[in-house]
């Protein structure tokens, strides 16, 4: 895996845990989506997934706004809840511009399903991405 310009690392992740991440995956050659527990010596990243998954009750529709976060296709289910320190990562990568495995993105937390505007959804899928984030919310 290596990082290209078109690596989404937006997540303010302290560069150590991404070149840790990078000699970690450096021998992945597809697409994969895993998340790992940080090696002690790192620092803790912020994680910004509330509801279940992290151990919290599901967030209420009276905590949330629905908005379009950035450039993406639809909107997120935010709250107005802090950030908090993690010690999980979730690290999506593939091929891309004809490199074997690009890191697209990785983010503090556990993987979570896509939004359920994504169009590449199934059926399947879409009803589990609505099941989960009607549980759980993003950090505004």
């Amino acid at each position: 895996m290596i990082a290209t310009a078109a690596s989404h690392l937006d997540h303010a992740l302290p560069r150590e845990v991404v070149d840790y991440l990078l000699a970690h995956f450096v021998d992945r050659s597809a697409f994969f989506i895993e998340s790992i527990d940080l090696s002690a010596h790192l620092p803790s990243v912020e994680c910004g997934l509330h509801g279940p998954v992290m151990g919290d009750a599901s967030v209420p529709d009276a905590e949330c706004s629905s908005e379009v976060r950035g450039d993406r296709g639809g909107p997120s289910r935010l709250c107005a809840r802090p950030l908090r320190p993690c010690r999980v990562v979730t690290v999506i990568a593939g091929p891309h511009g004809g490199h074997p495995c690009v890191l697209y993105t990785v983010f503090g937390g556990p993987s979570a399903p896509r939004e359920p505007w994504d169009p590449s959804l199934s059926d399947a899928e879409r009803a589990e991405s609505v099941a989960f984030w009607s549980e759980h919310a993003l950090s505004r």
